[in-house]
């Protein structure tokens, strides 16, 4: 008999929902714990990369 063929033999069958829901289930729980750092972190870049080129372009005209 082939090798995977008694690995397969032995095997517990999982429902594929069940592994489904399994790994979004963790998956999820990590991303609520992880996105209002992502969210910050890509508002403070927003920010920065809106807010900079506009103060910058206030001094110029501020100094003339």
């Amino acid at each position: 008999m082939d090798g995977l063929i008694t690995l397969a033999d032995g095997a517990v069958s999982t429902d594929l929902s069940t592994l489904v829901s399994s790994f979004t289930s963790t998956v999820g729980t990590q991303f609520a714990a992880a996105a209002p750092g992502v969210v910050g972190g890509a508002a403070a870049i927003a920010v920065v990369l809106w807010g900079v080129p506009k103060l910058i372009g206030f001094f110029k005209r501020s100094a003339k």
